[in-house]
């Protein structure tokens, strides 16, 4: 049954009362009061839908009555109708100017009544509809941003992995043609991965109207040239000739977001490389005064960016529909188009957001033009100059000349020293082997609590890499600590959640920087040269330079790589995590109805997941990410019931990784030429942890080749202990070793031999 609206009728003559309750208690529950007082108390209780009101009451007249209703939260918006006689009709005006929303007259005309009482109670329930409505859609656009939010940092933390590796290993030389064009597939499809989750969340941010264009300084040059390599990228094969032209009389300081302009250049760029199977592509940008005032008068100042391509081309009805949502071209005719068809949509969304315009000149099988302005501010008059305009171009002139497989110019940084945060082994690992192409002096800390302790031992880094999201103190907590104590060299945040707007509240809560996983080895190397590089004395970098060349290319490449045993290494660092989870699951399971057990079993089976996904163990791993959810949602009988399993399938696996680890040792016949080989090497590394030179020892490590199973279990120790930087411990194992191998290993290497 439908509920009826409700009608507070306030009349001191009880013949008006009865004469509309009998017009309108059919369709209404009607409520009554006879004086001010006694209606403004049961307007309060009962918060009727419309309240019928006399202007001439025994206590307080009804324009005070109306006053005291529009005073009180819970009545103010209640409409009122005044009944009045014809005597009273002078008062309408004033009665209007307080908030009364129309009249009734007395005597009554029983329809107008009904049909004005109806009106306004239509009105009512549509404000209500549209307010439920409203409350409806935000609340499932905000449910919708937090899904995309969780989601995104569930397939970033896997990708880390995936992205941070291949890039390890597409660095080194000499890789065969087929290795080198999957690792180039792996790499790209990833990218692409990466590209399709940001369209995603960017656009939610753009339906939610929350998106902001946030000015500030940038230099034009730098914008360009970060855009264009991004894109050159693109080409790959591709018979395609590109073309820049830069006005020399662009400014050389703007205001505006540069990271949204980037954004809408490398959506133009991309899709010109995308939609170009040969011929070429052209990006023009200038500038042109925006208003009346000639351009060394004004300050408000249009950006031009011209990019046109001699590829498919699209129709008129095409060009017509390309800026909706999800629109892609070209599927029908077979060609592959990659991504959600949400660029140009996110394109014209911050042109508008921007101030600016957009023109699209299109023809099948001719190619495309796209002309934006933007509306951008001046710093001062300094231009770009024909130098600078002549560089940029020279610059793409010597990429399309010598472009291949990328590689990073990666500045060696002997004197740079970092440290590296992270409760999960494998983004450790992953960390450190991107970094150690730079030859940084890497040390790394597995807690919060570990890093405050090392930088309280007195420790001082060019940066610290703090990951966001680690148990017992995370990484927010962790640099508040950090700064609270006095340190104040640069802390980077490391983070899955690379929701829009989530970068201004690191970089409010004490970070200096901000690297979304999977980390993109040109962030990495442009925080590493800003950070880094550009903080020490001209002489360090040149020497460092120098020693470099010395040493010669290829051996310089080599020393910088990675040990050969990466996967190895991985599913060593998963082993630690696995069992670190397993014994926090065995002390903690019986108190996880407490809420902070229940915030650290959430982070600690979301760690182990994302290293169950880095060595493919998919099917534990959804085990894992359904253990996470179940912790999100406060879960915990379900939890108990499910942790048993989970952690007997986890030391199954272990079992069999350990089985599969003992099969795989080395058990190579030695002899003693190899024994004073081993001992040799011991000593080299013995000297390296002594002067902490991570790098020295894992080279050393990673050229023994020839050793007994007891031996390797030997060497992986020190090895584990020098890449998480407990090198007085790796010295320690390396020096024990060496006094007890005349005996131990040539017992150990007779056994080998007889068997």
């Amino acid at each position: 049954m439908e509920k009826k609206n409700s009608l507070l009728i306030v009349d001191d003559d009880t013949a008006i009362l009865t004469e509309l309750i009998h017009i309108l208690q059919k369709e209404y529950n009607i409520y009554t009061a006879k004086d001010g007082i006694t209606a403004l108390e049961r307007a309060e209780k009962s918060l009727p839908d419309l309240i019928l009101l006399d202007i001439i009451l025994p206590d307080m007249n009804g324009f005070e009555v109306l006053s005291k209703l529009k005073k009180s939260d819970n009545t103010k918006d209640i409409p009122v109708l005044f009944i009045t006689g014809a005597s009273e009709s002078d008062k309408e005006s004033e009665g209007l100017a307080i908030g009364a929303v129309d009249y009734i007259r007395k005597p009554f005309d029983n329809m107008v009544v009904k049909l004005r009482i109806h009106h306004q109670i239509k009105i009512i329930n549509l404000q209500r509809d549209l307010e439920s409505s409203a409350k409806a859609a935000e609340m499932a656009s905000q449910t919708k941003s937090a899904f995309l939010a969780h989601m995104s940092h569930e397939i970033r933390t896997p990708m880390n992995a995936i992205l941070g590796i291949t890039e390890i290993l597409i660095q080194k030389e000499n890789l065969k043609d087929d290795i080198e064009e999957g690792l180039d597939k792996i790499y790209t499809s990833c990218c692409l991965l990466l590209g399709i989750i940001n369209d995603v969340l960017d656009f939610s941010k753009i339906e939610a109207g929350k998106l902001e264009i946030k000015p500030a300084e940038y230099k034009l040059a730098s914008m360009i040239n970060d855009s264009v390599l991004l894109n050159m990228m693109r080409i790959n094969s591709k018979p395609i000739e590109f073309e820049l032209s830069i006005d020399e009389n662009l400014p050389e300081v703007l205001i505006g977001d540069e990271l949204r302009i980037k954004q809408i250049l490398n959506n133009l760029l991309s899709n010109a490389f995308k939609y170009t199977e040969e011929g070429n592509v052209t990006l023009s940008v200038g500038i042109e005064a925006a208003g009346c005032k000639p351009m060394s008068d004004n300050k408000d100042v249009y950006l031009l960016m011209k990019v046109q391509d001699t590829g498919h081309g699209m129709t008129e009805e095409q060009v017509g529909k390309m800026f909706d949502e999800y629109t892609c071209f070209h599927q029908k005719s077979g060609k592959t188009v990659e991504g959600t068809g949400l660029g140009m949509a996110i394109v014209q969304s911050l042109i508008n957001l921007i101030g600016g315009e957009i023109h699209v000149e299109s023809k099948p099988g001719v190619g495309s033009f796209f002309s934006i302005k933007l509306l951008q501010q001046k710093v001062n008059d300094k231009v770009l100059g024909k130098e600078a305009a002549e560089n940029l171009q020279q610059f793409r002139m010597r990429y399309m000349t010598n472009r291949k497989r990328e590689q990073i110019a990666r500045d060696p940084m002997p004197y740079g020293k970092v440290l590296v945060v992270d409760d999960v082994e494998t983004n450790i690992y992953v960390a450190v082997g991107l970094m150690k192409l730079y030859g940084l002096q890497i040390d790394t800390a597995k807690s919060g609590h570990e890093a405050i302790d090392i930088i309280k031992s007195g420790k001082v880094y060019d940066v610290i890499f703090m990951d966001h999201m680690m148990p017992e103190m995370d990484g927010m907590e962790t640099t508040k600590h950090l700064r609270d104590m006095g340190y104040t060299s640069s802390i980077v945040v490391l983070t899955a959640n690379a929701v829009s707007g989530q970068a201004d509240i690191f970089l409010h809560s004490g970070f200096d920087e901000f690297i979304s996983k999977p980390i993109d080895i040109r962030q990495l190397n442009s925080i590493l040269n800003k950070l880094v590089r550009d903080k020490h004395p001209a002489e360090a970098m040149e020497e460092a330079r120098n020693k470099a060349q010395n040493a010669g290319s290829a051996d310089s490449n080599s020393s910088l790589n990675l040990p050969a045993q990466a996967d190895s290494m991985l599913q060593e660092s998963f082993i630690k995590d696995a069992r670190k989870a397993l014994e926090w699951l065995e002390e903690n399971l019986h108190k996880i109805s407490e809420k902070e057990i229940l915030r650290k079993f959430t982070i600690i089976v979301h760690g182990i997941k994302s290293s169950l996904w880095n060595i493919g163990e998919t099917s534990l791993a959804d085990f894992a990410y359904k253990l996470e959810a179940d912790g999100r949602e406060n879960n915990t009988e379900l939890i108990k019931a499910s942790v048993p399993s989970f952690a007997n399938e986890l030391h199954t696996l272990l079992k069999k990784l350990k089985a599969k680890r003992n099969d795989n040792s080395i058990n190579a016949i030695c002899t003693s030429e190899d024994i004073e080989k081993l001992k040799s090497s011991l000593l080299a590394i013995q000297k390296m942890c002594a002067d902490y030179n991570r790098k020295g020892a894992l080279d050393i490590l990673a050229d023994i080749k020839n050793c007994s199973k007891e031996t390797k279990i030997v060497l992986d120790n020190i090895m584990d202990s020098i890449l998480h930087s407990e090198f007085e411990e790796a010295e320690d194992a390396a020096k024990k070793y060496t006094d007890s191998i005349k005996e131990k290993v040539i017992d150990t290497y007779a056994s080998t031999s007889q068997n």
